[in-house]
């Protein structure tokens, strides 16, 4: 257990360096933004909404607007990829991008 803390360590202490991969540094960036990635990243066989991760997400922890700009900002870096559903254009659907998949499995068989 001690080994997957010093890993786990290591990897957040290590994305706060700038020559990192950005989508890594962003992985890490915040305890909020990696709550928020881990959720619609346990969410693959549904569609994950803001509203999703509103009510899933205590408020004490992740207020809606700090949702709603790691959301942006993720979606401006490539990390999330941003869907409008077709029946309803005020509904957006959001879900990891095939690179932060990447990044995410990689990280996870490293912690292995």
């Amino acid at each position: 257990m001690e080994k997957i803390f010093t890993e786990l360590y290591k990897d957040i202490h290590n994305s706060a360096q700038t020559q990192q991969d950005p989508l890594k540094r962003f992985l890490f960036l915040t305890r909020q933004h990696v709550l928020i990635i881990f959720y619609i990243a346990s969410q693959l066989d549904q569609r994950t909404t803001l509203e999703d991760i509103c009510y899933n997400v205590s408020p004490k922890v992740v207020s809606r607007s700090t949702i709603q700009n790691i959301l942006k900002e993720g979606i401006k870096i490539n990390f999330f990829k941003k869907e409008i559903n077709e029946k309803d254009k005020r509904e957006k659907f959001y879900k990891l991008s095939s690179d932060a998949t990447k990044v995410l499995q990689d990280w996870a068989y490293n912690q292995n």
